[in-house]
């Protein structure tokens, strides 16, 4: 078959994104049935969804890489698009945490997978930032992903005993975030304004102090001085991005878009934690956010079937 011709050759590697938002709806509404003794299994529902989005994205994308090798080549060799690519990863790992309570064995797979892959990947991308000659205008809030994914891991690694393994994670991801953090607001504040379909990329700023206040606690039993100083990171963080919500309204729909979701769900789920370890909070805004997450989700969900449908998907 020649290459691009098959209808998988168009899929876009930042739509694995998809997965970790649903994921993230997922832990969201497992926390709200935790926290509101809810009896609907919300969580469980969403994540066989996830499960299933998965699967069809991975099958896809090894089709496109059958059929378009050069496409994917592209893709990762792509310096924006590369790092996506850890997206799968934290897909797996993702995928365990919401096992865990109920398919223990498959979730140690899933998510032990999913560490040993995006420790792999991290080491790959690390190694090639450090070949040098990145350019500038490249840099932007996704080269968080590969770091974000390694404050997951404690989530799922700390509940399973694995504690050693947790810490060593959550200082891989801690140190990576400070570093990029630096040079993401650099170049935020002194290069030229991000492209329209990178845009949405600013709410990944969100997803690294709220995932680490959740790994935090997960490793600690309490929010502690560490726990909400990387708490109070997350919210000052939120509110930054949602200054942009009127910036983001006018965008044209892009893949990207899902880059709004997990960020979005993991600082939902921080505020549950933080509100249940300190009682500091109230149950308006838990009943606000877990709505605006819902339907931020449906949402995307709909204008990314919609462009399926019109073949403008990849754009």
């Amino acid at each position: 078959m020649t290459e691009g011709r098959s209808p998988c050759s168009n899929l876009p590697l930042p739509l694995f994104a998809a997965v970790m938002g649903l994921s993230g709806l997922g832990l969201v509404w497992h926390a709200a049935e935790s926290h509101w003794a809810l009896t609907v299994p919300v969580s469980s529902l969403i994540g066989i969804l996830s499960a299933l989005v998965f699967v069809l994205l991975l099958a896809g994308y090894v089709c496109k890489a059958v059929n378009a090798p050069g496409a994917v080549l592209e893709e990762i060799r792509h310096p924006v698009r590369i790092n996506f690519l850890p997206a799968i990863s934290i897909s797996l790992l993702l995928l365990g945490i919401q096992a865990q309570q109920v398919l223990p064995a498959a979730s140690l797979w899933l998510w032990g997978s999913g560490a040993v892959l995006h420790l792999a990947l991290t080491v790959g991308i690390v190694t090639r930032w450090l070949g040098g000659e990145q350019p500038v205008a490249a840099i932007n809030p996704a080269w968080f992903i590969p770091a974000v994914g390694n404050v997951l891991v404690p989530l799922a690694a700390a509940p399973a005993g694995y504690l050693q393994l947790a810490w060593f994670f959550f200082a891989t991801g801690m140190l990576f975030w400070v570093v990029l953090g630096v040079m993401v607001f650099h170049r935020l504040i002194t290069g030229p304004a991000l492209e329209p379909p990178m845009r949405p990329t600013l709410a990944v700023l969100v997803a690294p102090p709220s995932v680490a206040f959740l790994a935090w606690l997960a490793m600690t039993g309490e929010a502690g001085i560490g726990g909400t100083l990387l708490f109070y990171m997350a919210v000052i963080t939120a509110l930054l991005v949602l200054a942009q919500v009127p910036a983001f309204a006018r965008l044209p729909f892009f893949p990207s878009w899902w880059a709004y979701t997990f960020p979005s769900a993991a600082f939902t789920v921080a505020v549950f934690r933080y509100t249940e370890a300190t009682t500091v909070g109230g149950e308006a805004l838990l009943v606000a956010l877990t709505g605006a997450v819902t339907v931020l989700l449906i949402g995307i969900s709909g204008m990314t079937l919609r462009a399926m449908y019109r073949g403008t998907l990849h754009a």
